[in-house]
């Protein structure tokens, strides 16, 4: 028996594919029959991953750009449009962080940071969606952070952008459902970085994570899928928190 993939023929845009969470979204999709255009900024690893998804018989292709670029937003989707027909599917994934103690953060930090993480998700979107509108329509998963939930005093600029991707998800969803444009939001833990590591410290607010480790690419990857594929076709204009239950925690609260 044959096994069809859940976004069997679907064209899916992943931005910051380059590595980490992005990269994971990319081959997952790409294994459920997606043709992925893998964008990043830094063009080598664009292609790296590219290559990783076509070494597996996968139809890939790379695009850097920078998403906080109207120009080169815009240009994404026109390079899927030609190369693949289209798009039914963007995953939002590319983002800055920012660690500068709260009296440290410059104005350029703190600006360039709401760019690229809130301006760049909104230029995506529109650009996506005004490609999808003239289809049967798509899904769009924007990814925003449990660091809006969960103050940290050296996250200042990357909070805000993270709120303001969670607030922008459920306008968008509102705005695009007529078009049969399905959008919303996951909200991550901090993933990767620190696999395999649960030491408990006090005053981490992620270090008691229920399921007893650390958030790995896959995890996201995932929840983007379901977010991207039909299982979710009744979801929309929400968000879905994977952090392995962490902000259900009460230790040393």
């Amino acid at each position: 028996m044959t096994r069809h993939g859940l976004l069997d023929g679907d064209v899916a845009i992943v931005t910051g594919a380059g590595r980490n969470i992005g990269r994971a979204i990319a081959a997952t999709f790409a294994t459920e029959g997606a043709k992925v255009v893998v964008v990043d900024l830094n063009e080598e690893r664009a292609h790296q991953t590219a290559e990783i998804l076509r070494g597996d018989d996968a139809e890939a292709m790379a695009v850097t750009a920078d998403v906080s670029s109207e120009a080169d937003a815009e240009a994404m989707v026109e390079v899927a449009e030609e190369e693949f027909g289209g798009v039914d599917v963007l995953v939002n994934n590319a983002a800055v962080t920012e660690r500068t103690d709260f009296f440290d953060l410059s104005v350029e930090e703190f600006e360039r940071t709401l760019r690229v993480n809130l301006l760049g998700t909104f230029l995506c979107t529109r650009a996506a969606a005004a490609s999808m509108r003239y289809s049967s329509g798509g899904r769009i998963v924007n990814f925003a952070s449990t660091s809006a939930h969960v103050a940290r005093p050296n996250a200042a600029a990357y909070a805000s952008s993270k709120s303001g991707v969670l607030s922008f998800t459920k306008t968008a969803a509102n705005a695009l459902a007529e078009h049969g444009i399905r959008v919303n939001a996951i909200s991550p833990t901090r993933t990767g970085s620190r696999v395999g590591n649960n030491e408990r410290r006090s005053g981490d607010p992620d270090a008691d994570i229920l399921v007893g480790r650390w958030g790995r690419p896959e995890d996201q990857a995932n929840a983007a899928l379901f977010l991207a594929s039909p299982m979710s076709a009744f979801v929309n204009g929400t968000e879905l928190v994977v952090d392995g239950g962490a902000q259900a925690s009460t230790y040393d609260r």
